[in-house]
C-alpha cells in the first residue's frame, strides 16, 4: 500500500472521528458489550461471552449501526461540497474512493472491537482465563463479524451514492435488510444468496467443520464487497461535484 493511500486512510478515519456519528456509535457499541457483561453476571452465563454477544448483536443492531455509518459515508460530503478538498490532491476519484471505503471499514472494525474489548475483559474477570480453543473460537467470531460489518458499510455507501442522500440511503438499506429476512424465512433456499444470512458465516466451519460450507459463502461475500465497490465507484464517478 502506497503511503499516500496510509496517509488519505488515516485522514478520512480522523474526518469521521471527528463527525461526532463514529464517536456516538463508538460509544453506544463499548456501553453495549458493559451491559453484556452484567447480564451475564447476573444470568450465568456459562458461554463464551464475547462469542455470544457478537453473535446476539450480528442480528440487527451491529448491522443498524453499519449501515447509518455507510450510509453518510460520502453523501454527507457531497452534498455539502466538502468533498472539493479530497479532490483536489492529486489522486485519482478511483483512489479517492478507495481511501474512503477502506476508512469506513476500519470505522466499522472500531465498532466491532469495542463491543468485544468489553465483553472478553468481563469474561476473563468473571470466568477467568478461558480455554485455548474457546479463546480462538472468539478471535475467529471477532474476524468474521469484522468481515460482514465492513460489507454492510460498503454496500450501504453504495445504495447512498445511487440515491444521493444518506437519510433515504439509511432507509433503503434498513428496507433491504427486511425484505431479505421476510424472504429468507418464506423461503429459506434463497438465503445464501442473501446478506442477512451471511453474519454467521464461520460458524460451519467452527462448530461442525464444514469448511466447504464456509468457504462457499466466504466466496458469496467477496463477490458482494466487488459488486457494492463497483456500484459505488460508478456512482461516484457520475456525480457531479
Amino acid at each position: 500500500m502506497s503511503a499516500q493511500m496510509i496517509y488519505l486512510i488515516n485522514e478520512e478515519l480522523h474526518k469521521l472521528y471527528r463527525g461526532g456519528k463514529l464517536k456516538v456509535l463508538l460509544l453506544l457499541s463499548f456501553l453495549i458489550g458493559i451491559l453484556f457483561v452484567f447480564i451475564g453476571d447476573r444470568i450465568g452465563w456459562d458461554a463464551n461471552l464475547p462469542t455470544t454477544a457478537l453473535e446476539l448483536l450480528l442480528g440487527f443492531v451491529l448491522p443498524l449501526f453499519m449501515v447509518s455509518l455507510g450510509s453518510d459515508l460520502m453523501v454527507g460530503e457531497i452534498r455539502d461540497g466538502t468533498i472539493k478538498h479530497a479532490l483536489k490532491l492529486p489522486l485519482g476519484r478511483e483512489t479517492i474512493f478507495i481511501g474512503k471505503m477502506a476508512a469506513g471499514w476500519a470505522a466499522g472494525a472500531l465498532i466491532v472491537f469495542s463491543v468485544f474489548v468489553p465483553t472478553l475483559i468481563g469474561s476473563l474477570i468473571l470466568q477467568g482465563m478461558p480455554a485455548v480453543s474457546a479463546l480462538g473460537t472468539s478471535l475467529a467470531e471477532l474476524v468474521s463479524a469484522i468481515m460482514f460489518c465492513g460489507l454492510l458499510v460498503v454496500l450501504a455507501n453504495s445504495v447512498s451514492l445511487w440515491v444521493g442522500s444518506s437519510g433515504v440511503g439509511l432507509v433503503v438499506s434498513v428496507v433491504l435488510w427486511m425484505a431479505m429476512g421476510i424472504a429468507g424465512f418464506l423461503e429459506p433456499q434463497l438465503n445464501r444468496f442473501f446478506v442477512t444470512d451471511f453474519a454467521d458465516w464461520m460458524k460451519p466451519l467452527l462448530y461442525a467443520g464444514n469448511a466447504a460450507a464456509s468457504i462457499t459463502t466466504l466466496i458469496f461475500i467477496a463477490a458482494y464487497y466487488i459488486i457494492g465497490t463497483i456500484l459505488g465507484l460508478l456512482a461516484f464517478q457520475r456525480k457531479e461535484i
